[in-house]
């Protein structure tokens, strides 16, 4: 019988140059999580006669082969099942000369280098900590580091500026272990500047979900109310994934459609613990049916105009038995305008 079977033609190593030059937020994402994954702590970005050097003080780089290996990422299988990285690496420099450093080792890859010519690694009678990046590139502003250094937990300095460092989520987070997540769910005017700066969408994106200091939002609205959702990846295993290469957005995946599930679970939560709401009473039942009673909705108004041709105000008696909400009355600001907006006036 006659097979097929998947595989990675040697061509497309030589089309590498264009397959991943990217962005510089790209590259600082990238270089970062690298950094993040050897077990860094701190992570020093200088800027100078057109080159950056990157120096971390991680385990270093064990074999120099992995390095041009693509799409192997040489992660252990604990953080591999939690974290999905790529095996992009260093290709994310692509198609710069970049000079690595780490432990006795040292390594220039040229243009060549990236699309399949033999690297030779020297060896250094001095020891490098960590590991270290020199390559050219625009400046990496300290502005623009700072937004994806702070939710990383790294400590990290821009031409000795250090960057923020600060807490996804709040101590109010609630654990998810089936997700590999915790997630908080605050008002809209709660989300601090640095989780706004990941949205581009200001009525929209109110999911923000951080992969270890790379967010990605997405808008869901599982509830009537707009509340906001924050969701950080904690390192436990989890199906949560990024659509590759860029990893801007979410797979639409099991786990997916279960972090939706529970995100609607907390939205019923946050309001029960909060203490009123303004839901519908389909929502309301839905909480009921998650098991999560909530209290009686506060009595809403709805303001708007009269449908159709303009007509003159009518004085109706409130039935004894018809809901306050359904009622109308003149507001008292508009008892000197015109007679059309007097007929257009709802409240």
């Amino acid at each position: 019988m006659e097979t097929i079977q998947a595989q990675v033609n040697p061509r497309l190593l030589s089309k590498a140059g264009r397959l991943f030059t990217g962005t510089p937020e790209g590259r600082i994402i990238e270089l970062l999580q690298n950094a993040r994954r050897a077990g860094a702590t701190m992570v020093r970005v200088t800027n100078a006669d057109g080159q950056v050097t990157i120096q971390d003080n991680g385990r270093g780089i064990e074999d120099f082969a992995a390095l041009l290996d693509l799409g192997r990422s040489g992660w252990d299988p604990a953080l591999d099942s939690a974290e999905d990285p790529a095996g992009v690496g260093v290709f994310c420099l692509t198609p710069k000369e970049v000079t690595i450093r780490s432990g006795h080792k040292k390594a220039a890859i040229t243009n060549k280098g990236w699309t399949g010519e033999p690297i030779p690694v020297q060896t250094m009678d001095d020891a490098t900590e960590g590991t270290e990046l020199v390559f050219a590139d625009s400046p990496w502003e300290f502005e623009l580091v700072d937004k994806y250094a702070a939710f990383t937990g790294l400590s990290v300095v821009v031409d000795g500026r250090e960057c923020t460092r600060a807490p996804f989520v709040s101590r109010q987070a609630v654990p998810c272990p089936g997700l590999g997540c915790r997630i908080e769910v605050q008002e809209r005017t709660a989300l601090s500047h640095l989780h706004a700066l990941w949205k581009q969408n200001y009525y929209g994106d109110n999911v923000l979900v951080n992969f270890h200091g790379q967010v990605v939002a997405f808008t869901h609205m599982p509830v009537s109310e707009h509340l906001h959702y924050l969701v950080d990846l904690t390192g436990e295993p989890t199906g949560i994934r990024l659509v590759l290469p860029a990893r801007m957005r979410l797979v639409e995946n099991d786990a997916f459609e279960l972090l939706k599930a529970v995100l609607e679970t907390e939205a019923y939560r946050y309001i029960q613990k909060r203490g009123s709401h303004k839901l519908t009473f389909h929502e309301y039942c839905r909480a009921k049916g998650l098991g999560i009673e909530l209290p009686e909705a506060v009595p809403v108004f709805h303001a708007g105009l009269l449908s159709g041709e303009a007509v003159e105000p009518v004085a109706v008696v409130k039935p004894e038995d018809w809901p306050l909400e359904k009622c109308y009355r003149f507001a008292a600001t508009c008892r000197d305008a015109d007679e059309q907006n007097e007929a257009n006036a709802h409240l």
